[in-house]
């Protein structure tokens, strides 16, 4: 875990050469960053607010929770390495579906042209597979406190640099104390979170709008959540084993 933790943020200390987005960059209207925050912001409190039931029926929460149960059983039996690397299996499992439904529906629609509208179609289907990884380490992802760790999550993974050094250290503080040090404030948060999402997506997003074209840019949908859910897994791994350690 430690090894792949260490790669990941090696892989992510710079901000990735995109001749593409320096191409497009000239042509992106000056609102479009505007628009696709607010649009992230919105879908993020439409599916805390109204989706949380949609999202545990589609994870299939309850068979997932109940097969999280007979690993750990397997695993406090046999305490061995085997039992252990059976979790993050699972999580990494579990995500391939949404992954290939992200790039799906983000090249279906990309080849009609639509960039923005598909917005809280990628928010529910991103939380829904950070749901299926939280849940397979057992961790339900209900509640503010989780919530909150689900959006810090999402912005650390798609940072560089100092930046990802932040707030991967800030995510190990909460999963060393168990708490944050100050008290949560999730519309703050979900205006963060959607501030690095809309960054790491403008170019694609844009490049969405164009009929046809805009197939290359919907891939990029499959790209950042399988980026997102490498990064959970080894986050929620963390978290995990340093329960598992303290017995």
């Amino acid at each position: 875990m430690e090894r792949r933790e260490q790669r990941f943020l090696r892989a992510h200390r710079d901000p990735p050469r995109d001749p593409l987005g320096r191409l497009l960059e000239e042509k992106v209207p000056e609102d479009l960053a505007r628009l696709l925050r607010g649009a992230f912001v919105r879908a993020f409190a439409l599916v805390f607010e109204k989706g949380e039931g949609v999202i545990r029926r589609a994870g299939r929460q309850e068979r997932r929770e109940a097969a999280y149960e007979e690993r750990y059983r397997a695993a406090a039996a046999r305490r061995d390495r085997r039992s252990l690397r059976a979790f993050p299996a699972a999580a990494r499992a579990a995500g391939r579906g949404s992954a290939a439904l992200a790039g799906a529906a983000g090249v279906g629609l990309g080849l009609l042209g639509v960039g923005l509208p598909d917005i809280p179609l990628f928010t529910a289907v991103l939380l829904k597979s950070l749901r299926e990884t939280a849940v397979s380490f057992g961790y339900s992802g209900d509640g503010p406190e989780e919530r909150l760790f689900t959006l810090r999550l999402i912005a650390a993974a798609l940072s560089h640099g100092e930046e990802l050094e932040r707030r991967n250290a800030a995510l190990d503080r909460f999963i060393r104390d168990g708490a944050w040090p100050e008290a949560p404030d999730e519309p703050a948060q979900i205006r963060e979170t959607a501030e690095r999402l809309s960054r790491s997506m403008l170019h694609w997003k844009f490049l969405q709008g164009i009929p046809l074209a805009g197939a290359a840019g919907g891939a990029w949908d499959a790209v950042c959540l399988r980026r997102v859910q490498r990064y959970a897994c080894i986050k929620y791994q963390r978290r995990f084993l340093t329960e598992w350690a303290r017995g």
